[in-house]
């Protein structure tokens, strides 16, 4: 059996530390939309938001409006979609409601973020008018 020293605990942590920064390369987003919206299944009125990744959980990301009055924790995911190289925000429109899709950052590092029902059922009637507001 191998003796575990405190030396290699310490160089152990050492390395587990060095990682941390790279895992909290997401910025934050801000942006203003002049149409209410749906993030997740929570129906936000227009406004200015900013977009945050949780600390705890690299899939939740926290959207909240500039007053503080309406706040949604939103299920993300690494976008697979090639960036514009702007940072913007991307909306799918049925009819004249609104679902947050992505948010594109200039750096690349963009976010798909979860589809709630209710755009699951507006698509089965046909598809999305994408359209973007742009962010910073």
């Amino acid at each position: 059996m191998k003796k575990i020293t405190l030396a290699t605990i310490a160089v152990g942590t050492m390395v587990l530390m060095s990682s941390l920064p790279a895992m909290a390369q997401w910025p934050k987003v801000t942006f203003t939309t002049t149409s209410s919206f749906y993030a997740g299944n929570a129906k936000m009125p227009a406004g200015t938001y900013t977009l945050r990744q949780e600390q705890d959980d690299p899939n939740a990301y926290t959207l909240q409006n500039s007053s503080g009055s309406h706040t949604v924790i939103i299920e993300g995911r690494p976008s697979s979609k090639a960036s514009t190289g702007k940072t913007e925000v991307l909306f799918n429109r049925y009819g004249t409601t609104d679902y947050l899709e992505t948010v594109e950052t200039s750096t690349g590092n963009s976010v798909d973020l979860m589809s709630p029902v209710s755009e699951k059922l507006a698509s089965k009637k046909g598809a999305p008018t994408p359209h973007t507001v742009p962010a910073k």
